[in-house]
């Protein structure tokens, strides 16, 4: 019976297969449960397509020329103004229940002129991570409500050593941290920032302050002053490889690396807080809001649209994930869900900190060339990051090439 009336739905919403198309291969797992769990419940069969970042915008180009594309497709921030403002992304006509279910202001990142063109997903956490194993044999103090950036810093010099057999073991993964990143970001933040771009009258400018330039010399510190961190060519391994492989005490990511962790048994790890920047001041960290689109060229609207629904409102799906240990889309209400998959691992220490975290760049948001000027940004700060130009001189060399675009820039709606 349970058979056919999942055919029958199937039939009713006229759909074969809904394509599904995401880059981050770190929830491969969880995603495949929650497909089958979904066609579990609504008879309509999913398609799981994973691919690489570096090619999955090309494919997503599609969108846009209308050819054929995925069903449902992962949208970034940074993206999703230029595939709203073209027309390539079909309005989800969400249930009531969901419109209050959701949280609002994710939501509205993904409305233009009142239509909702992407569904959001659980937030995605700037999160420290510790290797407990290394700060106790070094006789580091293990943080677990507040440490100040400083404590962070000579924690990091205690856990730079080499060990008897000649590997380095780093203090933290500062090349990671590159100022305009979500990932430096979650430090400008702390330290006072307030955004890096400044609506000046009826123009935009870039807003590269002391604040700014105080952030990234701190960082940038822990690179080429400090050397608590290996440099663009120290390492043939990734931070989160050297984490993994105990040759790294702290490491700054995502709140989804707790599924590469599951993958080594025997890493050590714990959440740890944010740092205090500054005095007076509480850590104010950076979580990146990702959605579910419906491209308008997409074959199987209809179970396009109970698919991203049901994947960010349903319970069944926010417990499958708070139950993986991944933040879900009504991550305070399954918060005991998501701390009971995560046992002495410092979990609460999230949750602590959501309330207080921004979305980077929001506030400008809709401009019509924010993707070139984030990576004139990008690409000037890169120059200081491999230490190819001075900090100051690539500050200089940012500020003067945001403008220059941002002359130019409007807001889409």
């Amino acid at each position: 019976m349970k058979r056919l009336l999942g055919f029958l739905a199937a039939l009713a919403v006229g759909l074969a297969q809904v394509q599904y198309a995401t880059w981050d291969g770190t929830r491969q797992k969880v995603d495949e449960r929650l497909l089958k769990a979904f066609t579990e419940a609504t008879g309509i069969q999913v398609a799981y397509n994973l691919v690489p970042w570096g090619t999955y915008w090309q494919k997503a180009s599609a969108m846009v020329a209308g050819g054929t594309t995925f069903d449902v497709m992962w949208m970034n921030l940074d993206n999703f103004p230029f595939y709203a403002s073209q027309g390539a992304l079909e309005p989800i006509p969400l249930s009531q229940e969901a419109r209050a279910a959701l949280p609002q202001g994710a939501l509205s990142l993904y409305t233009a002129k009142g239509a909702v063109l992407g569904v959001p997903l659980g937030p995605q956490v700037v999160t420290v991570y510790i290797n407990r194993k290394l700060f106790q044999e070094r006789g580091v103090p293990i943080p677990k409500d507040t440490w100040t950036f400083e404590e962070m810093r000579e924690a990091a010099k205690r856990l730079t050593f080499t060990r008897p057999d000649g590997k380095k073991v780093w203090g933290i993964n500062a090349m990671d941290l590159q100022v305009d990143s979500e990932y430096g970001m979650a430090f400008y933040y702390s330290n006072g920032g307030t955004g890096l771009i400044k609506r000046v009258g009826d123009r935009y400018e870039a807003n590269l302050d002391a604040v700014f330039v105080d952030t990234a010399k701190k960082l940038l510190d822990l690179i080429y002053v400090d050397k608590v961190s290996p440099g663009p060519q120290e390492s043939t391994l990734q931070g989160y490889q050297l984490f993994q492989a105990g040759q790294m005490g702290i490491y700054v990511l995502g709140s989804w690396m707790t599924e590469v962790w599951k993958g080594t048994p025997g890493l050590d790890w714990a959440f740890a807080p944010l740092p205090v920047m500054r005095q007076g001041l509480k850590p104010r960290g950076v979580y990146s809001v990702h959605a579910l689109v419906v491209p308008r060229a997409s074959r199987s609207k209809e179970g396009a649209f109970r698919l991203a629904e049901w994947y960010a409102t349903s319970p069944q799906a926010n417990r499958i994930l708070a139950g993986a240990g991944l933040l879900p889309t009504l991550a305070d209400k399954y918060r005991s869900t998501y701390l009971q998959a995560l046992p002495g691992r410092n979990a609460e220490v999230i949750f602590q900190g959501l309330p207080n975290m921004v979305v980077r760049h929001a506030e400008v948001r809709n401009l019509s060339n924010l993707p070139e000027v984030l990576d004139a940004l990008f690409s000037a700060m890169n120059l200081a990051w491999t230490g190819n130009l001075p900090l100051e001189k690539a500050v200089e060399k940012a500020r003067n090439d945001m403008n220059a675009l941002l002359k130019n820039a409007k807001p889409l709606w």
